[in-house]
C-alpha cells in the first residue's frame, strides 16, 4: 500500500479546492453577499453552469448553500474561499492540542497503578540536561512483577495506535492535574520500559 502524497499543486487545483468539504457540512458563509453571512449547510452546486459541467466530466468547483434546516434558499455557485467549517465542541478541544511529556507521564502513572495494582513503578520524564534521555522521552522503571510485554500493552497507545495499515498516530487522552483538565494527544516520542 502506498502513502497519498498531496502536493502544493493539488492543492492549488480547484477541484480539490471545492471538493474538500463532504456535502452536509455546517460552513460560516463570509462572502461578497453580506446579507447572507451566517451559517449554512453545504452542497455541491447545482447551478446550470455547474451541471453542465458535471454532464461533460469535469469536477464540481463552487457550493451551493442551503439552510440549517435543509431548506435550498442560499447563495449558490459560491467559492470555496467564501466558507468556513464550523468546528464542532470536540474539535474545538482536540484540534492541535498536545499534551505535555509531564502530564503524560502522570497519566501512565495512573494507567500503570489501575493495571498492575500493588506493584511500584516510577515513571520519569527526560529533561534537557539529563544525560541519554531526550526531554520528550519517558522512563519506565519495576522490579519483578509484571513482563515487559504487559507494560508495553499498557504503554503502546500512547505513543501509537494503528486505525488502518497505512495511519499511524497516538489515542488522544485527558488528564485532570491540580484541578486542570488537559486534551490532546501525547507529546511523547519513546517510551524505555526497564525491569529489574
Amino acid at each position: 500500500m502506498t502513502d497519498t502524497v498531496i502536493t502544493v499543486k493539488d492543492m492549488t487545483d480547484p477541484a480539490y479546492r471545492a471538493l474538500r468539504l463532504a456535502p452536509g457540512t455546517v460552513v460560516e458563509y463570509r462572502g461578497s453577499l453580506a446579507d447572507s453571512h451566517g451559517f449554512w449547510i453545504v452542497q455541491p452546486c447545482a447551478c446550470k453552469h455547474c451541471a453542465a459541467g458535471v454532464v461533460m466530466g469535469r469536477a464540481a468547483t463552487r457550493y451551493e448553500l442551503v439552510t440549517l434546516d435543509g431548506q435550498p434558499t442560499g447563495p449558490q455557485h459560491v467559492r470555496h474561499t467564501s466558507v468556513v467549517p464550523r468546528m464542532t465542541e470536540e474539535e474545538r478541544g482536540h484540534a492541535g492540542c498536545y499534551v505535555s511529556t509531564r502530564v503524560t507521564a502522570v497519566h501512565l502513572r495512573r494507567l500503570l497503578r489501575s493495571a498492575f495494582p500493588g506493584q511500584k513503578f516510577s515513571v520519569r520524564c527526560g529533561r534537557r540536561d539529563a544525560k541519554g534521555l531526550a526531554p520528550y522521552e519517558i522512563t519506565v522503571s519495576w522490579s519483578g512483577g509484571p513482563t515487559r510485554t504487559a507494560v508495553a500493552t499498557v504503554t503502546a497507545p500512547l505513543l501509537a495506535t494503528y486505525g488502518n495499515s497505512a495511519g499511524r498516530r497516538a489515542r488522544r487522552i485527558s488528564v485532570t492535574v491540580g484541578g486542570r483538565t488537559h486534551n490532546g494527544t501525547p507529546h511523547v516520542y519513546a517510551i524505555h520500559l526497564n525491569r529489574g
